[in-house]
């Protein structure tokens, strides 16, 4: 029997398969999206064991790494940057070149201060920051070390 014949005795088969196996792939990949950005798969890696230690005692240990460090824009941005940040620490922890205290780029800066602001801005909603027409309000100036303390012995600052 041919393929085309096969189909066309089971067109109602093959079309619930291929639902069910698009189904099952969205589940997986959706699934996969999220392990990847917790803290217990980012702190799986030998360079990034103190900050996920010292992330564990901070005030933001219920929320997963991909919250802070990952840009929530659109799905697309979000999964390029995923997709580019996820190759860069695997090239790094593949070379063990990272250095004792990891130090986020400009860009990493940029998008933990937009995702401060994504989840604080009822609170920032009175607050003048900066001066002048240009504004270069860095939450990080002053709140580096709450998710991941001043060193790799503390754990953040604790503001339950």
């Amino acid at each position: 029997m041919e393929i085309k014949e096969l189909f066309q005795k089971h067109t109602l088969t093959c079309l619930a398969g291929g639902f069910v196996l698009g189904l099952l792939a969205c589940g997986v990949g959706s699934a996969m999206l999220h392990i990847t950005g917790t803290p217990e798969f980012c702190g799986n890696c030998h360079s990034m064991k103190l900050e996920a230690a010292t992330f564990a005692e901070s005030s933001h240990r219920e929320q997963d790494c991909a919250e802070c460090h990952l840009p929530h824009e659109n799905a697309v941005v979000y999964l390029a940057e995923k997709g580019r940040s996820g190759m860069v620490d695997m090239y790094h922890e593949v070379l063990r070149d990272y250095p004792a205290r990891i130090k986020l780029s400009e860009n990493g800066r940029q998008i933990v201060n937009s995702n401060c602001m994504r989840c604080h801005s009822a609170a920032m909603e009175g607050v003048r920051v900066g001066t002048g027409a240009k504004d270069t309000s860095d939450c990080m100036k002053c709140h580096s070390r709450i998710a991941h303390g001043s060193n790799h012995l503390e754990g953040g600052i604790k503001v339950e």
